[in-house]
């Protein structure tokens, strides 16, 4: 009955707003879409295409255009165009021009004005497409488009056809060297072996800038300073016949002479702040607001006198430089020396950043555990220490958390602080040879952290940990970090009769929850391309692994005869475990601000020798506003467990799966929305007998997963993006067959989620 009576209210509106061509004006056509359709040419043998996605995605970039109601901005898609209905049930011929009014605030805010065929130029687009398998090599691309028109002659559907050659291949790549200049030919030579094109490969516009590219690169780093891209000539020659192409390399013959001289730097000069530095014997180079280690700066700059002019080594030094997080804007600049023009005059010159600065916050939280409240801290940071580059960060905040929810009055308050320091210099020697300064310099950190937390109704929890390690890029995009050794001590007093009762009933929470030595190792790799422009699929990875105890375990059995599971560092327990867990991302772009985004975690941990259960702050949990929302956190699991007094002991397991999908799309201004589903949950390894069915089914995962759905707004401030969703638990594996589907068992199992920032 309340389905019809939803679809009653809807028919009106849908009816009124039905038109799709109704503010098309005469003249002008409405873009319903479009398709692209690939023929390849007939020859008297079969063919492929090479590498046809790679070329097929670029035609699409090209001519995929966006018709009004595209779903998730896919143009072959298309559904009921709501926001463009919305636009012409607000339109009159009265008011079209009126740039104020309810109406034009409707059209503007939550309508979309239709998107005409003029808009897309399909002649235009269709051109650019030739071009794209032009350059591919595939010559003589020919092309057509047809328009299939509909609602008399006001909407129409474009249909781009291409015709596609066979591509032409190199036959022979020569490189000339008949410069006058013999070094420079010789240079020239020995680049060849280096070459990115190969005889038989495809002709491909593209490879062949980068050929030009890297031969220009490795002459500047052969000190050709003078020389530049443009100087060097590719000619493809069409005519040999059978689909072919001869290619000559040379260089341009016609330049003065020092563009074919090696340019020698005599003097490197080194400029901080405006002021030349003495390059004598002494410790540090000193400026107007401190000083800095020599021997660090000198071997940052690869720039050395009396060695020919590299470019990579001048790039090396700027980027360096910057890694060290001391200095801004460093550059380097190259003069002639005097009359003679082999010789050249390097400096060094950048400014320094303000070394200290502290900052304070004053801010509420909202926590997806199930809190409210209001918090204070602050930010101290004092670049450059010791005159090394070690730069120094220590934060910490105090906060005072109300419960929320359903079982509020059921938890006290939780209140705290914490204090985190870090310090971390450049990593010049070092012990690893896969840490290493290719694409940045690394760095070794030291870390010291505290936090106390008071919880009235459970105990007091103290957390130390130390960590040391080190940081670097493996790639443009790829980052490690390396807890070489990490040590946590965790303590819980003062417990109350609630909860000495609660783990009481349960061993496995007892061990869980008791005082805890962690020292240990890991290691976690991050790739993340997510955030370079124009690119139509961004990816994020994050994987982690841990291994703790062995060190303490071994330790302890050369030093005493004690059995595991009892052995202790200090008098307190150790955990031996090791941990792993995964984050993928992928953001596939489907227009102007829309976007479809995936997210999959997942985790594993087991405890071994020493210890019979993970330690709580190692274990998994789900709930929240960034996982399955509405669901709170560590309120469900592990399996199909349930607590249904939500005030007792948080929920945690050892395996962990996740997978969210989120669509995001632009309403107004600064006003985004989201349509998601979140699936997930965890389990334990070995089912615990005080919580039922908590085990892993590994045939089951997915049975025993909850799939929540929901809707939500996004307020973009820049600074700041405030999130509110709604959410419904569509499915919950807690419940028997037959009730576990919210049309099932009929309960209200929805409700609010508020976060701050995007999920993922």
């Amino acid at each position: 009955m309340k389905y019809l009576l939803v679809l009653a209210m809807a028919i009106p509106f849908l009816i009124t707003g039905c038109s799709s061509v109704k503010s098309v004006e005469e003249g002008e056509v409405l873009y319903g879409g479009s398709r692209i359709h690939i023929h390849k040419k007939k020859y008297s043998k079969k063919w492929k295409i090479k590498d046809p996605g790679n070329k097929l995605s670029l035609v699409y970039w090209h001519l995929w255009d966006t018709p009004n109601g595209s779903f998730m901005g896919l143009p072959a898609l298309r559904f009921m165009p709501i926001r463009l209905w919305i636009y012409n049930d607000f339109y009159t011929q009265k008011n079209k021009d009126k740039n104020s009014g309810f109406a034009h605030w409707m059209r503007e805010n939550f309508g979309q004005a239709p998107i005409l065929i003029e808009d897309v130029n399909p002649e235009l687009k269709l051109a650019k497409a030739i071009d794209i398998y032009e350059n591919f090599g595939h010559f003589r691309t020919k092309g057509d488009l047809k328009l299939n028109y509909k609602k008399k002659g006001k909407k129409c559907y474009v249909h781009y056809h291409l015709y596609i050659p066979h591509a032409y291949t190199y036959r022979n790549i020569t490189f000339v060297a008949d410069s006058m200049h013999s070094e420079i030919n010789d240079h020239f030579r020995a680049y060849q072996p280096n070459s990115l094109l190969k005889e038989g490969d495809e002709f491909n516009l593209f490879t062949l800038d980068q050929e030009k590219t890297q031969i220009w690169t490795h002459l500047q780093n052969l000190g050709y300073y003078f020389l530049r891209e443009d100087d060097i000539y590719i000619q493809a020659d069409t005519s040999v016949g059978q689909k072919q192409i001869d290619l000559r390399i040379h260089l341009r013959r016609d330049l003065g002479t020092w563009n074919y001289q090696q340019e020698s730097v005599d003097i490197t000069r080194l400029e901080i702040d405006s002021t030349i530095q003495d390059r004598d014997d002494s410790n540090y180079y000193y400026y107007g607001t401190g000083r800095v280690r020599k021997r660090l700066l000198d071997s940052l700059i690869k720039i050395e006198p009396n060695e020919h002019f590299s470019l990579d080594h001048t790039r090396e030094t700027v980027q360096k430089l910057s890694d060290i997080g001391v200095f801004e804007s460093p550059r380097v600049s190259y003069t002639v020396t005097g009359s003679d023009s082999t010789h050249l005059l390097g400096t060094v010159s950048m400014s320094p950043i303000d070394a200290t600065q502290i900052g304070f916050n004053l801010k509420g939280n909202y926590k997806n555990t199930g809190y409210l409240g209001p918090s204070a801290g602050f930010r101290l940071s004092q670049l450059n220490v010791f005159g090394g580059a070690e730069n120094l960060t220590v934060d910490g905040d105090v906060y005072y958390d109300f419960p929320i929810g359903v079982f509020r009055e059921r938890v006290s308050p939780s209140s705290g602080f914490s204090l985190r320091s870090l310090i971390s210099a450049p990593l010049l020697r070092s012990p690893f040879s896969f840490i290493n300064d290719r694409y940045g310099l690394p760095r070794q950190y030291l870390s010291l952290n505290f936090e106390y937390n008071d919880r009235k109704d459970y105990f007091n929890f103290t957390s130390w940990n130390t960590s040391y390690g080190f940081e670097w890029k493996s790639g443009q995009r790829s980052h490690n970090r390396l807890d070489l050794v990490g040590l946590t001590f965790t303590n819980i007093r003062n417990t109350t009769i609630r909860f000495d009762t609660v783990v009481a009933e349960n061993p496995v929470l007892e061990k869980t929850y008791s005082d805890q030595v962690i020292l240990g190792s890991s290691y976690t790799y991050t790739y993340n391309n997510s955030s370079i422009e124009n690119k139509r699929l961004g990816v994020y990875f994050q994987g982690q692994a841990e291994i703790a105890g062995n060190l303490l375990d071994l330790g302890s059995a050369i030093l005493s005869d004690t059995p595991q599971k009892e052995r202790k560092f200090l008098g307190v327990s150790f955990s031996q475990f090791a941990r792993f867990q995964y984050d993928f991302r992928a953001y596939l772009s489907l227009g102007p601000y829309n976007e479809l985004v995936f997210r999959h975690l997942g985790g594993i941990g087991f405890a071994y020798g020493n210890s019979e259960e993970i330690p709580y702050t190692r274990q998994y949990f789900v709930g929240g506003s960034n996982s399955l929302r509405p669901l709170n956190a560590r309120s469900v699991g592990p399996g199909r467990y349930i607590e249904l007094d939500e005030a007792e002991v948080n929920q945690v397991g050892d395996i962990k799966l996740e997978w969210n999908l989120e669509y995001r799309m632009k309403l107004f201004i600064k006003l985004y929305g989201a349509i998601w589903a979140d699936f997930g949950n965890i389990w334990l390894l070995n089912e615990d007998p005080n919580r039922n069915l908590s085990g892993i089914r590994w045939n089951k995962i997915f049975k025993d997963s909850y799939l929540n759905t929901g809707i939500g707004l996004r307020l973009d401030l820049d600074f700041l993006v405030l999130r509110a969703d709604y959410g419904v638990i569509l499915y919950a594996p807690i419940f028997i067959d037959d009730y576990r589907w919210i049309w099932q068992n009929g309960l209200p199992l929805h409700g609010p989620v508020i976060g701050f920032g995007y999920p993922f």
